[in-house]
């Protein structure tokens, strides 16, 4: 059976795993070396229990299976470099989202970012968005569960886009019709 959960201390080192491989996957063509060696998770690993104690950060972890297969880390909308389009109306957002290569396509994605819906419409949160590196080629994931382009921006030198979602209902579903087991 697939659950999707808050996460715990016991699975913050899964978590940094699943992020520098996720980082790899989609961005490792066009990042510097430097910038994939900082993401080794013994070097995260601080980083992630200052998220994890931080009330108002969201981290959500998920599998198919008996492992831990991806996670989801948001919160409140964060300041960013814009140079096109607006954030205006946006209170929820997703930091980072990431699968392991061998369930991707398989839902947990979507499920995470459902159970993400669910609990900030819970909180009284009404609109979610997210940045993609422009270059990700992981972007149509999002177009493809009804995100609009709202913004372009720059994120450490790297030219990124928004995505929106302006109904938190239409990314809540139930988590057995979204999953699909291999």
């Amino acid at each position: 059976m697939t659950a999707i959960r808050p996460a715990t201390e016991a699975d913050l080192p899964a978590i940094a795993e699943i992020h520098l491989k996720g980082w790899e996957l989609a961005y490792g063509a066009f990042l510097p070396p430097d910038q994939l060696a900082a993401m080794q998770p013994h070097k995260r690993l601080p980083l992630w229990q200052a998220w994890l104690a931080d009330p108002k950060k969201l981290i959500l972890v998920g599998g198919i299976g008996g492992e831990i297969d991806g996670f989801l880390l948001g919160g409140p909308v964060k300041d960013h470099d814009i140079t096109k389009g607006s954030l205006a109306g946006y209170d929820c957002e997703i930091y980072s989202l990431h699968t392991r290569k061998r369930v991707q396509g398989k839902g947990l994605g979507r499920a995470l970012i459902g159970a993400s819906a669910a609990h900030w419409a819970a909180a009284g949160k009404s609109a979610l968005m997210l940045w993609a590196y422009s270059d990700n080629a992981y972007r149509k994931f999002y177009e493809k569960i009804g995100g609009e382009l709202i913004a372009e921006g720059i994120d450490d030198g790297i030219p990124d886009v928004a995505y929106g979602w302006r109904d938190l209902s239409v990314l809540v579903e139930p988590l057995g019709r979204t999953l699909r087991h291999a």
